[in-house]
């Protein structure tokens, strides 16, 4: 019963609202969970990739657990990305005291193993985590005000660049947001 009650620290992750719109209020980071593990599904079950895909899930599943204590950080808020490495390092020093042992340790080890990218897995899950973004906000034409391709580019083209499908998926998305005038 003890670890289950330390286990509610994770539903926490409810409560963390993202830059991203959701019918008049902000998505929440679970959210956002949820359907970078639906993209991944769909990704892995028509990829020739050889990939762990249990990993993919888990990677995907704690990924953004350190905005429980740290916030969200949107990836074109240049200044609030000063600090933002340390900010999640002590968060997840935070964590790992409020979850039961061993389980704060995997959750530990799988954050960083996507934060590094040195893995297939943990790129594959970073390139879904960015692809979550950006067909989530096709719904919010509003949210890309102030966007330009030259934005789009900086912040996610590096990471799709690694895997070819993701590369040509990547110049159909910017030229589907050009054509739909969501970037100036």
């Amino acid at each position: 019963m003890r670890d289950l009650l330390r286990l509610r620290k994770l539903y926490q992750l409810k409560n963390v609202y993202r830059y991203s719109s959701v019918q008049g209020r902000k998505e929440s980071s679970a959210e956002h969970t949820w359907s970078c593990l639906v993209l991944a599904d769909y990704f892995l079950e028509r990829l020739d990739i050889k990939l762990n895909k249990e990993k993919v899930h888990q990677l995907l599943l704690y990924h953004d657990i350190v905005e429980i204590e740290a916030g969200d950080t949107p990836i074109h808020h240049h200044e609030a990305r000063k600090g933002k490495q340390e900010r999640e390092r002590k968060a997840m020093q935070q964590l790992e005291k409020a979850l039961p042992s061993g389980f704060s340790r995997r959750v530990a080890q799988l954050f960083q193993e996507f934060e590094g990218k040195k893995t297939k897995e943990a790129q594959f899950a970073a390139i879904i985590d960015q692809l979550d973004a950006m067909i989530h906000e096709m719904d919010y034409p509003e949210d890309w005000k102030g966007w330009t391709e030259a934005m789009v580019r900086e912040f996610h083209e590096q990471d799709f660049q690694k895997v070819p499908y993701f590369r040509e998926l990547f110049e159909e998305i910017i030229t589907y947001l050009k054509s739909q005038k969501y970037l100036r």
